[in-house]
């Protein structure tokens, strides 16, 4: 009975564990960036967009919850397992923060594939400025552009 238990060790078990530890060896299929559109409008601020999971949405939302209390968050983004988020929380965070420290209260920024697009009402030329610098360099390794609209 001993060498039948070999042999079917040998035999069964043992490629069938090679087997799966061949599988676990090889990485996941590469996860694409998804989208993340960030929206301020007045006292609230609106999350949407694609985050491969429930986890990642909620980092980015409690990196956002945790730069102001004054705004109400409305939270919109999808878990996808096909799609990671595009950037960090930590600088989807910065990307709000420029927003809020320049007192810009109509903004939608979307980013996607490395690039973000920006569009503000801001008080003048000179806030515009500011905000594109700021959000510049709260991303640097973003495209970023810009349509910026004055009120005064």
């Amino acid at each position: 009975m001993q060498l039948l238990q070999r042999v079917f060790v040998g035999a069964l078990v043992v490629p069938a564990l090679l087997a799966t530890a061949g599988l676990a060896a090889h990485p996941a299929p590469d996860v694409t960036p998804g989208h993340l559109v960030v929206a301020v409008r007045s006292a609230e601020i609106v999350l949407a967009g694609t985050a491969g999971t429930a986890g990642e949405r909620q980092e980015v939302v409690d990196a956002v919850r945790a730069l102001t209390a004054a705004h109400r968050i409305t939270d919109m983004i999808t878990p996808n397992a096909g799609e990671r988020m595009p950037v960090s929380p930590d600088v989807a965070a910065a990307l709000l923060e420029a927003v809020l420290d320049q007192g810009v209260t109509d903004f939608t920024g979307v980013v996607h594939k490395g690039h973000l697009t920006a569009s503000a009402r801001v008080a003048d030329p000179e806030r515009a400025g500011s905000l594109s610098d700021a959000l510049r360099a709260a991303a640097p390794g973003l495209r970023v552009d810009e349509d910026f609209t004055t009120t005064g």
